[in-house]
């Protein structure tokens, strides 16, 4: 079971499974939300995540052309975790909302085409210019 929250406690949710896929996106739009070079992400079956509490969401263009959410807590802020047209059976929490984000291990690094020079994640990880082979298949 992985936990995790926003900032001011408003919204917490709860995921009964095992992340799918795990890692870092360079994107553009992920920088201006996270405010970083980077988002940390973990995927999981929308079907096994329960949210208590309002969530708010801003819909963008996603790296497919269809729409992607980010879903947030209207009182402090915090991104939480989205939802997109192209995997519409998947959530991607945000690992630092995670209660424990140690627990997560990165797989991938997607978006590296849009990657900042000041931004290099240890590890040793796939990288992808885009988005991986069969995403959202």
């Amino acid at each position: 079971m992985m936990t995790g929250g926003c900032l001011c406690g408003a919204v917490r949710y709860e995921v009964a499974a095992e992340p799918v896929y795990t890692g870092h996106c360079h994107c553009r739009s992920c920088q201006r939300a996270s405010g970083a070079g980077h988002s940390t992400y973990v995927g999981v079956p929308r079907a096994a995540m329960t949210v208590r509490g309002e969530t708010r969401s801003h819909a963008v263009t996603g790296g497919s052309g269809l729409p992607a959410a980010r879903h947030f807590c209207p009182v402090c802020g915090s991104q939480l975790f989205g939802v997109c047209e192209i995997a519409p059976d998947m959530a991607t929490l945000y690992a630092g909302t995670l209660d424990d984000p140690s627990a997560i291990r990165p797989d991938a690094a997607i978006n590296v085409r849009s990657r900042q020079p000041w931004d290099r994640v240890a590890g040793d990880l796939a990288e992808f210019d885009g988005m991986p082979p069969g995403a959202g298949s």
